[in-house]
């Protein structure tokens, strides 16, 4: 289920205080309905005297969903589920993903709950791989399944099928598949087996599927069975895929249902005793911002910059906003918690009181930095490794981390070019400027307009390095050197020019650098 809900509006606030307080490997299988066994595999009957759940996928199984998938029936073995309804509408999705649904989901029948699913209108490719996971699979007769081929797309665009290697671990998920929950192994294989023929032999016994590659161990198995008399179901370059009645005909679906209100019913259950851990609109904010976590992230130091460049409140609150944006995106994607939000906002606040207020020469300016970097990294790194460098995927997850930080970085960097070029060609940018600047000269009822500093004499208040304050005639101004210069505490400056509410200064004759 979605982590406990974390409402924008808190996070939002919370953001504020703190921050006012420092101023898209293989495509998965495209499925392809599958063959049934010769009987359909036995109902669970297990007494429904436990809570059932509903999980809902409803659209492609992807890292994201494969996230929730594996949460939600955590929080269902955590709340004492017995039965897990899984409602599949699904295209499909990466072969990683998919299969980490697949084998959660078997995971949870291993530990005692019904898994149950159903399909309304279609689960095609990593769908279907995740309906045959469960243990009963209803549809409706608008419903379809099937067509597990693994594919992949080639640089100019074209779709192409993937060659044995990938498409032999799959054929070996659908075996295990198939012997967990009683699906016919033969057809659920055809489903990704583009290059093998099925057959069908008419036994005294009943019927029996027969996937080509197994065919002569099973003749040799089966005496009785001459070669002659196999009958051909599907042949090369064809995947199975049922409608609804063929997959119930076939075996390869437990039974027909009108609606979700009758598989609950089957279930022993209504809407009104049901735990929904269907997804909240926290996490599908969080899917949809996933593929903006970099930009947001540097928008957000951007804008406090900015904020501190040309205090106006409009700034400040795009910065709250892209901030609490991109920790709500990765918190429900199980990328960052408390930690990462506090290393981050920690590492800017020292970066901010090192340039305006504690000059130590970079010694907490630069501690800051490395504490914001690291925190940033950590918020895109999944929680489960990012503590353990021994895991499989944990180099990999670390060099994708670094490359959504870098990213980060360089929008940072970018936007403060362009707002520097962008500002004198920007009325609205020069005018919230403008507004800094007298605000920033502002004593009492008497206001000093930009130009009447001009060419004045100050005092430095502060060590320029090249930042800090300065005194003009009893009035403390944030200041900048105007060619990167440190100025000692005393100095005596002129200042030649305005920028982003800040005074522009050079050493007066006889300054001590």
């Amino acid at each position: 289920m979605p982590r406990p809900s974390v409402p924008l509006l808190p996070l939002t606030v919370l953001l504020a205080l703190v921050l006012g307080a420092v101023a898209g490997e293989p495509v998965a299988p495209v499925a392809a309905p599958k063959a049934t066994t010769p009987t359909t595999p036995a109902v669970v009957t297990a007494a429904v005297a436990k809570p059932v759940a509903l999980v809902l996928i409803d659209d492609q199984t992807d890292e994201h969903r494969a996230t929730y998938f594996k949460r939600a029936l955590a929080t269902a073995r955590a709340q004492g589920v017995g039965t897990v309804v899984v409602h599949i509408t699904s295209p499909g999705g990466p072969i990683g993903p998919s299969e980490d649904m697949a084998e959660a989901a078997l995971a949870a029948a291993r530990s005692g709950m019904r898994m149950v699913c159903f399909v309304e209108r279609g689960a095609w490719s990593g769908g279907a791989l995740l309906a045959y996971a469960h243990q009963e699979v209803y549809l409706t007769t608008s419903g379809k399944i099937g067509d597990i081929g693994v594919i992949y797309f080639t640089q100019e665009g074209k779709v192409e099928y993937a060659p044995e290697k990938f498409e032999s671990p799959m054929r070996a998920l659908l075996r295990q598949l198939a012997e967990a929950n009683g699906w016919n192994p033969a057809k659920l294989q055809k489903m990704t087996a583009r290059n093998q023929e099925l057959y069908r032999f008419d036994l005294p016994s009943g019927q029996a599927f027969v996937l080509e590659g197994d065919l002569a161990v099973w003749l040799k198995d089966h005496p009785e069975a001459k070669p002659e008399g196999k009958v051909l179901v599907k042949g090369k370059d064809v995947l199975l895929s049922y409608t609804g009645r063929e997959a119930v005909a076939e075996g390869m679906a437990t039974a027909l249902v009108q609606d979700l209100d009758a598989v609950l019913a089957k279930v022993g259950t209504t809407r009104a005793s049901l735990i929904d851990l269907a997804p909240t609109s926290s996490e599908r904010l969080s899917w949809k911002l996933a593929p903006w976590a970099s930009a947001l992230i540097g928008l957000a130091v951007l804008f406090l910059f900015l904020e501190f460049k040309m205090p106006s409140g409009v700034f400040l609150a795009l910065a709250i906003a892209s901030g609490a944006l991109f920790f709500v995106c990765q918190y429900y994607l199980e990328l960052a918690g408390n930690l990462e939000l506090v290393m981050v906002v920690v590492g800017t606040a020292l970066i901010i009181a090192e340039i305006f207020w504690l000059p130590t020469s970079g010694i907490v300016g630069f501690a800051g930095l490395a504490v914001a970097v690291t925190g940033l990294v950590m918020a895109f790194m999944p929680d489960d490794v990012q503590f353990s460098p021994s895991l499989d995927g944990w180099g990999t997850a670390l060099g994708s981390a670094i490359a959504q930080s870098g990213l980060a970085l360089v929008i940072i960097a970018v936007g403060l070019v362009v707002f520097i070029r962008a500002l004198p060609r920007s009325r609205l940018l020069a005018r919230i400027a403008a507004n800094a600047e007298i605000t920033a000269t502002s004593a009492g009822d008497a206001e000093l307009h930009a130009s009447e500093l001009i060419g004045r004499r100050a005092l430095c208040r502060t060590e320029l390095r090249p930042t800090g304050f300065i005194d003009c005639a009893g009035r403390e101004l944030s200041a900048i050197t105007e060619h990167g210069e440190m100025l000692a505490a005393g100095s005596s400056v002129e200042i030649v020019g305005m920028r982003f509410g800040e005074a522009v200064v050079r050493p007066a004759p006889g300054a001590t650098t």
